[in-house]
């Protein structure tokens, strides 16, 4: 039995089971407002946070050694970084499902357009990750109507090609 799947896709009523199987694909659908106020708080927090923190993240961009040097407590950043990533990716898919690429996609096309600096890049990587998912949902909800595809394959229709396609230009660089 897949690690994704609940023990009710064994022995399980019909809803179950197909509330399982759309958690594994990402569903907007079912989100209360209570669990978006929820998500909000944390992601504000985290937005707040990192938006503090990146000059430190633009010191440790430019190497561990020179961001020691320049009073930066490298682990400490790294560890707190973590931490609220994946918080944020928790809280994410325990009210939504499984969303994939969008935290691969965004930052990435971001970094092409405005470049690498982390004043701009993190809450520009924050806004591109909303409109990808907010023209993703737009796109499941519309393209077959009144059938409701799940947000998560129409994020990874997008996401895996970009995924090899980065991938790929990754490997000829080096």
């Amino acid at each position: 039995m897949p690690a994704t799947i609940s023990p009710y896709a064994v022995i399980g009523d019909d809803v179950k089971i197909a509330a399982d199987i759309f958690w594994t694909f990402g569903d907007l659908g079912r989100i209360s407002w209570s669990e978006n106020l929820i998500m909000a708080i944390i992601v504000a927090g985290a937005l707040v946070y990192f938006m503090f923190m990146r000059w430190n993240y633009n010191a440790i961009a430019n190497g561990e050694e020179l961001a020691k040097s320049l009073g930066v407590k490298t682990s400490q950043v790294r560890f707190w970084g973590l931490l609220l990533s994946s918080l944020l990716t928790a809280v994410s898919v325990a009210f939504m499902g499984m969303i994939g690429f969008i935290g691969l996609i965004g930052p990435h096309i971001m970094k092409r357009l405005i470049g690498t600096d982390h004043r701009f890049l993190i809450p520009a990587s924050a806004l591109m990750g909303s409109v990808i998912l907010l023209l993703a949902d737009t796109v499941a909800r519309t393209v077959i109507s009144p059938i409701i595809l799940p947000v998560g394959a129409v994020t990874s229709l997008l996401g895996a090609p970009l995924f090899f396609y980065m991938l790929l230009k990754g490997k000829r660089v080096r």
